[in-house]
């Protein structure tokens, strides 16, 4: 956060040069995006997400019941909603080229994902490689999209709701059949050689071959044919030419009365498909989920967003600015729990997809709450940049101190920090609290009187500073007693302590002493820069090196940690460094 800070601050002066520029090229006032709705359409999507758990939890529904409401969102409620959406949009104001970009930024990140995993997984499985690449292309447009886009540009752009009924076709119509003939061959393949007695004439084999291709092919054309989405996708274009995007009154009546059931419905099916998928988000198995699940909420969205400003779809700068920022919400959506019935009808990877879905959609909540703010920032003048710095520091701040005082509850109860290396956790932990707290005291503290300059500088300097020293020493630790023993670990712990506390305790108190505050940077209300170059300079070397440090160390520990032999090395390499 405070790295953040410190980058957003050296770019101020350079922004400040070009404001002139910027205000007479785009008139449109600051906050006309409404980030205020963004808070209870995020609650009341997850809030109603959480309520489908419980009910599935406390056996309230049962898998039956949950295949009914299931048919019902997908056969009957969303398939009306895009029918009746796209009737009614006027086709004439649709940006094509906008669409255009999105495809190519999902088939770019859809190949590269492809490549990447037949390349990595041993053995080759295609069927792996296409769901994967589905999973990290297709967002979950209508349960969650819908109310966020709707409630963010209702007053602005109300047509950008309707594009999500435009750009989902491009997973289903376009990506998805790729990923499917990957997992129908995938399954072709397996069949195959499990298959006994399958060794006939060379005739034999090339018609087995020829029918085999058929079937995929079959498959495929079926499953898009016969996918509720598509079809009404479809007919509702159809139906918009014929009707002039004005359906009659009737129509469009009972198209209103199924639709309006899709989104509670949608969100409390998510909830009730996460039942029995979450005891699965622990150790050795998050490295792959977690890999998906950065490329479709970090990398999918960067994707997007370059692609779209390469292709300039708005007709000036301003509107290709909104289309991008647009671009790169809608690439923050959490993958569709499609991913999971896919999964389950080829039986890959079910366990997998179902703990990343769940995880996708937790994590997708702060990245769009993120994505939504960085949107009204692009609105705002450079000299409001700080004032929004300082107000999402104090939420962050007290977010986080909620959350250490949680895990300090549980270290001290369970008694684990007595242990190694939860003592050095519960260290980290405690120096994140001191750093959480000195930021609530530099939002919210008069800063007239010197003494509550000097105080909320001591309390946050110590723990951003100490925070970054226990991340590296965590790191050594666990190097540690991987190659040498936990008696070794024990013998460093006055040493991490001394360096841990003491060493931002002196660097403290000797810019206190030695460096007088910057007056002038201090009314900019930025903790990091309080005392000028010189703490920026000593913030930015500890962040380093604990970068460096740790880096290299958790390296060593997975480098070779992979075998006996490796783990032999590792031992006689910390052995040499002594």
């Amino acid at each position: 956060m405070s790295l953040v800070n410190e980058l957003n601050m050296s770019m101020l002066q350079m922004e400040n040069v070009t404001q002139d520029l910027i205000s007479a090229a785009d008139p449109q006032p600051a906050g006309d995006i409404a980030v205020d709705n963004l808070y209870p359409a995020l609650l009341e999507c997850f809030a109603v997400i959480l309520c489908g758990y419980v009910a599935g939890r406390m056996n309230l529904i049962s898998q039956t019941e949950t295949k009914g409401l299931s048919t019902f969102v997908g056969s009957f409620s969303l398939p009306a909603l895009i029918f009746l959406s796209l009737a009614e949009l006027d086709l004439s104001s649709v940006n094509w080229m906008f669409l255009l970009s999105v495809l190519v930024a999902k088939t770019v990140v859809f190949l590269v994902v492809v490549v990447v995993t037949l390349l990595v997984s041993r053995p080759v499985n295609t069927g792996r490689a296409g769901l994967f690449a589905i999973f990290c292309t297709q967002s979950n447009d209508f349960a969650i999209g819908y109310p966020i886009v709707g409630a963010l540009y209702q007053k602005t752009h109300p047509d950008y709701a309707s594009y999500l009924y435009l750009m989902a076709p491009i997973s289903l119509v376009i990506l998805n059949p790729l990923g499917f003939i990957l997992m129908e061959l995938s399954k072709h393949d397996s069949s195959a050689v499990n298959q006994p007695g399958n060794h006939g004439t060379t005739a034999g084999t090339e018609l087995s071959r020829k029918n085999s291709k058929l079937q995929v092919a079959g498959a495929v054309a079926k499953s898009i044919i016969l996918n509720p989405i598509v079809l009404m996708t479809a007919l509702g274009i159809v139906g918009n030419l014929v009707f002039s995007h004005m359906l009659p009154v009737a129509l469009s009546g009972i198209l209103k009365i199924l639709g309006s059931a899709f989104s509670a419905t949608a969100l409390f099916l998510l909830g009730l498909r996460m039942v029995g998928k979450v005891h699965t988000l622990q150790g050795a198995t998050l490295v792959v989920p977690g890999i998906l699940i950065a490329v479709k909420l970090l990398v999918l969205p960067l994707v997007i967003h370059e692609v779209v400003s390469l292709f300039h779809p708005g007709t000036n700068t301003s509107e290709t600015l909104d289309l991008s920022t647009y671009g790169f919400l809608y690439g923050v959506f959490p993958a569709a729990p499609g991913v999971f019935v896919f999964a389950t009808q080829y039986s890959l990877d079910v366990d997998l997809i179902a703990s990343s879905m769940v995880a996708c959609t937790f994590i997708s909540a702060p990245l769009m709450f993120i994505s939504a703010k960085m949107i009204t920032i692009n609105k705002l003048k450079p000299s409001d940049y700080l004032h929004e710095l300082d107000s999402f520091a104090l939420d962050v701040s007290i977010a986080g101190i909620f959350a250490c005082v949680w895990i300090l509850v549980l270290f001290i109860c369970s008694k684990k920090y007595k242990r190694i290396p939860h003592k050095i956790t519960f260290c980290l932990v405690v120096s994140q609290l001191i750093g959480c707290v000195g930021t609530i005291l530099w939002s919210l503290l008069d800063r007239s009187d010197a003494w509550t300059l000097y105080l909320q500088f001591v309390v946050y300097a110590i723990g951003v500073y100490s925070s970054r020293l226990w991340t590296a020493f965590l790191a050594i630790a666990l190097l540690f007693l991987q190659c040498r023993s936990l008696c070794f670990v024990l013998k460093l712990q006055p040493l991490f302590i001394v360096l841990g506390w003491g060493g931002p305790l002196v660097v403290v108190t000797a810019l206190i002493l030695s460096v007088d505050p910057d007056y002038s940077i201090v009314e900019k209300r930025n903790p990091n820069f309080q005392y000028g170059e010189v703490q920026a300079a000593i913030a930015v070397f500890i962040l380093v090196i604990s970068f460096i440090v740790s880096l290299f160390q958790l390296l060593l520990v997975v480098w070779f940690s992979t075998s006996d032999i490796n783990g032999a090395m590792l031992a006689t390499y910390c052995l040499s460094k002594m």
